[in-house]
């Protein structure tokens, strides 16, 4: 896929999504949010990141590459943090990077996948900190 320019509903998107998932625990009392996790703020997000491949800018056709695209981004984006406390530096950082030069070229939706789960996991991230610190 290839845009004219960014979109901005797949940068953004995704990006918010984590982190109103990850301020969740703080925010809601409930069982299943635990303050100061995010295993269940990336539980939702893997159940709503679907919403993105029915987007007009995510393209046509090959849906099921690009939802295994979020999934295995999100994955490869969320799973090492639980070994390496640092992860999420680097993972942050390539998605900021992927974000400013995706729209230039023309990625399979499987690539494009990648993306927007490492922009879930990313806003996760964020999120986490930025609640921890505000909320």
């Amino acid at each position: 896929m290839k845009w004219d320019s960014l979109p901005r509903t797949l940068v953004f998107g995704p990006l918010l999504l984590g982190m109103v998932a990850a301020a969740l625990p703080y925010l809601v009392e409930h069982s299943f949010f635990t303050e100061g996790s995010l295993l269940a703020p990336f539980l939702l997000t893997m159940i709503l990141v679907l919403q993105f491949a029915f987007y007009p800018q995510a393209g046509d056709g090959r849906k099921a590459e690009l939802i295994g695209g979020m999934y295995v981004g999100a994955l490869f984006a969320f799973l090492p943090q639980l070994i390496f406390f640092v992860w999420f530096i680097p993972m942050i950082l390539l998605w900021i990077h992927q974000s400013t030069v995706i729209w230039q070229r023309n990625y399979p939706p499987f690539r494009v996948g990648l993306w927007i789960g490492l922009g879930t996991v990313s806003g996760l991230f964020i999120g986490g900190i930025l609640s921890h610190i505000y909320l």
